[in-house]
């Protein structure tokens, strides 16, 4: 039996026939339990029991009526074996209420060594089929439970940053607002609205990773280079909350991966790591090689896991600490998350904490595909945008379309509005804009159509594409249209910003 069944076989039957039975039954490996007489049994009677042997004449019609009641009363997925030794003419057992006892299994006088062991075994192979499907079962609830905690914790957190975008809808309709509260207003809905975006790509992510769908684009990666420009992306977060980000690399280290997914793992790890570390803290990076592998350290001094938490911080559905959870955000998919990236790239992850309050430390291990001895010096990027330069956005959302024009042309652009692909392949002839952004779902034809007319006659220096749908499979299609650039809905407007300074500059 499995190691859910404390006991293979409850044994009712005369002395000597018990202790020659039991001997048998424990040469052939099964362990049993001598019960005393027919109470003894029924209070050992459990879902845990294997199976029941019994001799026909200790079956009195009470031990029957009470036996048959402690069965019926076991979980529905219980189905106990009870072996009957009859005597060799089973015409004058009470068959009817053996029948009541539901899966039952006669073996007649005399019988053979082999005969009882065989009976047994076929039995308990039974019952070892029914504890699995239990397990399976108590699976099976389990995940259930976890996913209903998961999607109510989901609608906590995306009702969270709604709350504050409704508020400030309400605040921006009413008369002689000033400017400064404005600004405030505007800044504290591209918050939430990041949020909210960090959050739906979470969840996309997850799924596409459990379904296989995660396409890797691999290139030689800088991992030094990634690290400072990843960790300049969390600088004001951090600063924030007066936290010290040190980078330690000593040597300049090339992976090849995905770079956009290798960013997106350090982003869940720095991003953890300041939201579970106190005012005043300082986190550390290191990036070491050795042995033709790279090592990632990500150590915090902030809240620290316990002991018997760490084993679950990567699985999905699973939240290390609720309340914490709760009291700091998030659905707890980020580590599953990286979890799936690092094996993906034939990496893996580790966490280490010494206790709560003690910090934590994870470290992620890459094959490296070649080192040197510095890291090679980032180029700084200009984000001021020329006046002058024509920039045609395509979106049927128009107050999307609006809110963009009106950020561009604060910038010093002039931008060009259009609403349908066929549209656009005009604006495009007509305008011969320098910069096309350029929404895929448009009515009439797709921004893909539209990039590839686009190569056709008048080519933008820049082409970027502006999308709902984010995977690295979209994101290829993308670039196979003829885009330079794949942009994941909600934009983030500083980066768009940059792409667009950085070509016309």
């Amino acid at each position: 039996m499995t190691s859910a069944a404390t006991t293979d076989v409850l044994l009712l039957a005369h002395r000597r026939d018990a202790e020659l039975t039991e001997r048998v039954l424990k040469d052939a490996g099964f362990s049993c339990l001598r019960c005393q007489d027919g109470p003894h049994l029924l209070a050992e009677l459990s879902p845990q029991a294997g199976s029941l042997l019994i001799a026909e004449e200790l079956l009195s019609p009470a031990l029957l009526r009470h036996l048959a009641a402690g069965i019926r009363a076991q979980p529905a997925w219980s189905d106990l074996p009870v072996v009957v030794v009859a005597s060799s003419s089973p015409e004058h057992l009470p068959l009817k209420a053996l029948a009541e006892l539901g899966n039952v299994s006669l073996i007649q006088r005399p019988m053979t060594q082999d005969g009882l062991q065989s009976t047994v075994a076929s039995a308990l192979r039974a019952r070892r089929r029914q504890l699995e499907v239990r397990d399976l079962l108590e699976e099976q609830r389990e995940q259930a439970e976890r996913k209903d905690q998961f999607l109510a914790m989901l609608a906590h957190e995306l009702r969270n940053p709604l709350t504050p975008i409704r508020y400030a809808a309400h605040l921006l309709q009413r008369p002689a607002l000033s400017a400064e509260r404005q600004t405030h207003l505007a800044q504290l809905v591209d918050r939430q609205v990041s949020h909210m975006g960090r959050l739906i790509d979470q969840l996309l992510d997850v799924s596409r990773l459990t379904r296989g769908l995660i396409r890797l684009q691999k290139t030689s990666v800088d991992l030094c280079a990634l690290t400072q420009e990843t960790l300049a992306a969390h600088a004001i977060a951090a600063q924030s909350k007066e936290i010290l980000i040190r980078c330690e690399c000593s040597c300049a280290v090339w992976v090849h991966g995905d770079e956009t997914r290798l960013r997106q793992v350090l982003d869940n790890l720095i991003d953890n790591a300041i939201k579970f570390s106190s005012n005043g803290q300082e986190i550390l990076v290191t990036i070491t090689h050795t042995d033709g592998r790279v090592r990632w350290r990500v150590k915090d001094h902030g809240d620290g896991i316990e002991a018997h938490l760490l084993p679950l911080l990567f699985d999905a559905f699973v939240q290390a600490d609720r309340s914490l959870e709760r009291s700091r955000g998030g659905l707890g998919l980020g580590l599953s998350l990286v979890k799936g990236l690092v094996s993906m790239h034939g990496g893996d992850i580790t966490a280490h904490s010494d206790g709560p309050g003690k910090g934590s430390e994870f470290t992620l291990e890459l094959p490296a595909e070649c080192a040197e001895t510095a890291p090679m010096a980032l180029a700084p990027t200009s984000t001021a945008a020329p006046s002058g330069k024509d920039v045609l956005i395509a979106e049927d959302n128009i107050d999307a379309a609006e809110a963009l024009r009106m950020i561009l042309e604060g910038h010093g652009y002039r931008v060009h509005v259009v609403h349908s692909g066929p549209a656009a392949v005009e604006a495009l002839q007509a305008v011969r804009p320098q910069v096309l952004i350029c929404d895929i779902g448009l009515p009439g034809l797709s921004g893909y159509d539209v990039a590839r007319a686009a190569a056709a006659g008048h080519r933008p220096e820049l082409m970027l594409a502006v999308t709902g749908y984010g995977s690295s499979e979209d994101r290829s299609s993308a670039f196979a249209a003829g885009f330079d650039g794949h942009l994941p809905k909600p934009v983030a407007v500083p980066e768009l910003l940059r792409q667009v300074a950085g070509v016309l500059a």
